[in-house]
């Protein structure tokens, strides 16, 4: 099954992992450099993660919809490419201006490139293929190649070269996914072109689109630049836009009729669910990663290792297990044993919830003197990865097996806008392990404790709603 999957996969794979080495390359160094270069507080610099990570999420939908009904998959995440990787050449200005107006540029770009990637993938596949789940989960592993890199370099190189040196690197890594992209499309064979609808064709209204396009990329750059400067207030108003936009799928839902009302409408529930999931997965890059920095021991397996070391611990994992549940996917298929998506769901969600039990017992129970020995992170990390996998790839491929293929753009948006308003909750979830500036050890410790046990049991709570509502959910897949 590995070796039997479409040429094009290769492909959009090396897109994926490149632009994820650009994107985990700024998630990693964020909250440090707006820490310690911008001087912010730990409140602050979570919700400024959280803003900007929520629009990030938020703007694929507008993309989604763009590649759907007009410019196609293909040129959709061109232009996406470009967008990002002047995005995070802007960062290299060693100014909070400048840094802002960045992630701006970096929010239009993910709009346009992240969605249509993962929906050219579901092009690749017929409906009922049995490959369809493992090829996704290889593509995601693919994702976490570009993830695992960075980490396990940037802390020394910024050490040696500064901050502006991680930005540039991210630059690279987008300009390579880019060129990469632009070179390999004759491998997918049409697939993502200007779908035949699009009034694109015509050559009068392509110009007159453009010009509109640009004008609404200008606005978008200004109420983004307005969200990151009020990013106290932007969560939770990122937070409401989600709940309307989530209705206005619903609304489209109800206009189907039958099956593809019935599919299309456990598709959007899960999707809710998922928020919570993520809004506990996101810890990685704000509390779990000031966590390291503050409160972890430095020595590991005889290396000393920094904080943005430990971001290379969930990449890691999921290239060691994606190849493992892409074998088990197809034989539990074949044995009728693979579990329903809610089912996937509701074991993912509890992973998560052991993941950080597990860190948070190691913490309260296993410390010195306010230090907690790495490993602790190491198998926290093995389980939010083992939920990950069971949810994310699960979740890209439920999008295009379950959703109408008209709305497949729109909907892997919906995806995406999952991921929106996750970051927004979850930056109002890390104010918990917000921790007072001069504080000692212990006193951080304590804090971190609390929080890890906090999130650990809104997991389980979480994962037993699910599990609770799972055979309705199967009842409606079978309509």
């Amino acid at each position: 099954m590995l070796f039997k999957q479409p040429k094009g996969l290769v492909l959009l794979f090396f897109t994926e992992l490149w632009e994820r080495f650009g994107y985990y390359t700024l998630q990693t160094v964020f909250v440090l450099y707006v820490s310690h270069a911008l001087h912010f507080s730990d409140e602050k610099a979570y919700l400024l993660l959280g803003a900007f990570s929520a629009l990030q999420y938020i703007t694929p939908v507008i993309g989604g919809h763009l590649a759907d009904f007009y410019l196609g998959f293909q040129r959709t995440i061109l232009i996406g490419g470009s967008l990002l990787a002047l995005g995070y050449l802007i960062l290299v200005l060693p100014q909070l201006k400048f840094f802002l107006f960045g992630l701006c540029i970096l929010i239009l770009g993910n709009g346009f490139f992240k969605p249509n990637v993962s929906s050219i993938v579901g092009t690749l596949y017929g409906k009922d293929d049995p490959k369809r789940d493992s090829g996704f989960t290889l593509f995601y592993m693919g994702i976490n190649i570009g993830s695992l890199i960075p980490p396990l370099f940037l802390g020394p190189l910024v050490k040696s070269y500064g901050w502006g040196s991680a930005f540039l690197l991210a630059t690279l890594g987008m300009l390579i996914s880019t060129i990469l992209f632009w070179w390999g499309r004759k491998y997918l064979k049409g697939r993502g072109d200007i779908p035949e609808h699009s009034f694109l064709h015509d050559k009068q209204k392509r110009a007159q689109f453009n010009m509109l396009l640009g004008f609404g990329l200008l606005i978008t750059i200004f109420i983004c630049a307005l969200f990151l400067h009020l990013a106290s207030y932007s969560n939770i108003l990122l937070i409401i836009a989600s709940i309307l936009i989530v209705l206005w799928i619903l609304r489209i839902i109800l206009c189907l009729e039958g099956r593809e009302q019935q599919r299309m409408l456990v598709a959007l529930i899960l999707v809710v669910i998922s928020i919570g999931f993520w809004a506990i997965y996101v810890q990685s890059w704000s509390s779990l990663m000031l966590f390291a920095d503050r409160n972890m021991s430095h020595n590991f397996i005889g290396l000393n290792i920094d904080a943005e070391f430990t971001q290379a611990f969930n990449p890691f994992f999921i290239i060691v297990l994606s190849p493992l549940l892409s074998l088990l996917w197809p034989r539990l298929y074949k044995s009728g044993l693979n579990p329903s998506y809610p089912l996937k769901f509701a074991l993912a969600i509890f992973a998560m919830g052991a993941g950080f039990l597990l860190l948070a017992v190691g913490i309260k129970w296993f410390s010195h003197n306010g230090l907690s020995s790495p490993w602790w992170l190491v198998w926290s990390y093995f389980l939010q990865t083992l939920g990950e996998l069971v949810l994310s790839p699960i979740g890209l491929a439920m999008i295009t097996v379950l959703t109408p293929q008209k709305y497949v753009g729109m909907m892997m948006g919906i995806w995406f806008l999952a991921l929106s308003a996750a970051f927004a909750v979850g930056s109002e979830l890390a104010t918990i392990a917000d921790v007072p500036k001069q504080a000692s050890i212990l006193v951080s410790q304590h804090i971190y404790t609390k929080a890890f046990f906090d999130f650990a049991y809104l997991g389980f709570a979480l994962s037993l709603i699910v599990l609770i509502i799972t055979p309705k959910l199967k009842r409606m897949l079978t309509l």
